[in-house]
């Protein structure tokens, strides 16, 4: 299936290169259609597929500042997903070893210890062992060749014990029947955390009303004899969930992680880590039975659709206003002004963070700041502006006011101007305005999520070689984020 692999940085030149086979094709001599087929399209994007011929296919994955070159068979009987979760397991692995890919100099420093991480996770062209803790069994963070390299001045006798040692330990954790926890972990400190955390997005629309006349006369309003009130109106909505995991438990624990009844109910489409038993799920919903992994995991991905929940759209903004956070987008009729309130939810102490994104109609346009009650404005150029909130907390309701400066205000300002020193007629044309597209919200808060999912209990049921008198410390922490969180003007 996944025939070669090839490194290169920004500029196509390789880093490194690894092959299944003696007759898999050079970096070069692939270069040219790579050139050939990037120059047509963006070269930026993430995932790319060449057609070198009717039996093979070349995956391109950019990856800061590298791409990822798959090699692979192309056959209508195997999942053409299979390569693009190769490399993102790949990519996954040699960060778990070497740290952030900000530079191809990681990959020139750590080629050996790639090389056995690639012969490990490929078995004949196909996929093998991907699971972390199982390649920490195979293959160490530091190789033996490199150790070898470091340590010239080591006698022979003692680079002997070493591979002798190395070998026996490798070949006692092999034995191991559960491939996604390493053997004979042992920990000082035993621990365990979930992380629920929520992603909400969400499209919304603006539906304006007029309400009775009342009057505002304070610092940041000018009076005014109506005042317009409006609510929105959710035209999609998702919340995508996960539950992480952290485990550094002493010897093989079976534990059992309980959620409330009232959470998942709204689950639909969930998916779990293989150390999840599933029949303990299918028998009692809400139940997670597993062997964790060492370290760190992810037990469960899940997806509520707001849509088809909710039958109404009261009930569907309902659950932003009383969990997250709700946003009020304004543009004033007949003018260039517009004002965006946040509201925060009952359910929300405190905010981490608020990045408001204003979006114009025209990358000429401006955005002027005319009041704001807590944080900073920035014009971004493009069109764009951000709005940057830190660390805020409940029972206030931030407010920005701003307009657009825009070419066509400008124009219909100087036709204004024009037709009055032209025409007697003491009617006036009527102004050109403009306002913002759409505004993009990105939020962080902690505390709760908004499908109300909660852990109930994390109980450890059996534990070989930790102990009975040893008690774990436990905790949990909840976290809602912003994904596509959109208003429209």
């Amino acid at each position: 299936m996944i025939e070669a692999l090839y490194i290169a940085d920004s500029t196509n030149t390789l880093v490194y290169e690894y092959s299944n086979s003696l007759t898999s094709p050079q970096f070069k001599t692939l270069l040219p259609k790579i050139t050939a087929a990037t120059s047509s399209t963006d070269i930026h994007q993430t995932n790319d597929i060449i057609p070198l011929n009717s039996k093979f296919h070349l995956l391109i994955h950019h990856e800061s500042s590298l791409i990822f070159y798959v090699l692979h068979q192309y056959s209508q009987d195997v999942n053409p997903l299979f390569p693009t979760i190769f490399v993102r397991r790949l990519i996954e692995t040699i960060r778990d070893y070497f740290g952030d890919l900000k530079t191809p100099s990681k990959i020139e420093a750590n080629n050996d210890t790639l090389t056995l991480l690639l012969y490990q996770m490929l078995d004949d062209t196909i996929p093998y062992y991907t699971d972390f803790n199982k390649l920490r069994d195979l293959v160490a963070y530091k190789s033996l060749l490199s150790k070898f390299l470091s340590s010239a001045s080591s006698t022979a006798s003692k680079a002997t014990a070493a591979l002798k040692d190395t070998t026996g330990i490798s070949s006692a954790k092999e034995e191991s029947d559960i491939p996604w926890r390493r053997s004979n972990v042992r920990h000082t400190n035993n621990e365990m955390y979930v992380d629920v955390i929520e992603t909400v997005s969400v499209i919304l629309k603006p539906i304006p009303k007029k309400v009775g006349a009342q009057q505002f006369d304070s610092a940041f309003y000018s009076t005014t004899k109506a005042a317009a009130a409006q609510e929105n109106y959710m035209i999609s909505g998702t919340i995508d969930g996960e539950v992480n995991f952290v485990s550094r438990l002493t010897g093989v624990p079976l534990l059992q992680l309980i959620f409330n009844t009232l959470g998942v109910k709204d689950i639909t489409f969930p998916s779990f880590h293989r150390c999840v038993n599933l029949d303990t799920w299918r028998e009692r919903r809400g139940v997670l039975s597993f062997i964790p992994p060492d370290g760190k995991s992810t037990l469960m991905k899940y997806q509520i659709d707001l849509d088809s929940q909710y039958t109404s759209n009261s009930q569907r903004m309902g659950l932003l206003k009383q969990s997250t956070i709700d946003v009020d987008f304004i543009c004033r009729e007949n003018s260039n002004e517009f004002e965006i309130r946040l509201h925060f939810g009952m359910q929300v102490t405190k905010v981490e963070s608020v990045t408001v994104e204003i979006v114009c109609q025209d990358p000429e346009d401006q955005i002027k700041l005319n009041r704001i009650t807590h944080g900073d404005f920035g014009f971004k150029g493009n069109g764009k502006g951000e709005w940057n909130l830190r660390q805020l907390k409940s029972g206030i309701s931030p407010v920005f006011h701003g307009s657009v400066i825009s070419d066509l205000h400008k124009d219909g300002d100087k036709d204004q101007d024009d037709s009055e020193e032209k025409s007697e007629s003491p009617e006036k044309p009527q102004a050109k305005y403009t306002k913002p597209s759409y505004i993009r919200v990105h939020y962080l808060h902690k505390g709760s999520v908004p499908s109300g999912l909660k852990v109930d209990n994390l109980k450890i049921i059996s534990a070989k070689g930790l102990g009975d008198t040893v008690k774990p410390y436990k905790g949990v922490k909840y976290i809602t984020k912003s994904g596509n969180y959109i208003i429209r003007s």
